[in-house]
């Protein structure tokens, strides 16, 4: 890839990270424009950086499945957008060890459901 080709990539990630924070925040779709990445603040600039960077690291398969999932939750209604970001915010104020926790019971729930 190009290094030009690589900075245009960046951008379009960054802008996308930008947009996806927006929707995680609560903020109805189309409401507000995602803003370049001068008027990020450092916090937002870092966060952007680091998710493109781990978005990068992942297998095409996997970037194909999270543009998936991301489309399909701009579909749902905006009450299961809320719902959604209330239980995202919920687990991410979880501590490591009540991470842990509950991924090893959602792991054992999903596995009672096949």
């Amino acid at each position: 890839m190009t290094r030009r080709r690589r900075l245009v990539w960046l951008v379009a990630i960054c802008l996308a990270a930008t947009c996806l924070a927006a929707v995680l925040a609560g903020a109805p779709v189309g409401a507000q424009q995602p803003r370049p990445w001068h008027q990020l603040s450092p916090e937002e600039q870092r966060r952007a950086w680091e998710n493109y960077q781990r978005y990068e690291a992942l297998p095409e398969q996997r970037q194909r499945m999270i543009e998936r999932r991301f489309q399909q939750f701009q579909t749902f209604p905006p009450e299961e957008r809320q719902r959604l970001r209330q239980n995202y915010e919920a687990y991410r104020g979880l501590d490591p060890t009540q991470r842990r926790e509950f991924t090893e019971k959602y792991r054992r729930w999903k596995s009672d459901q096949r």
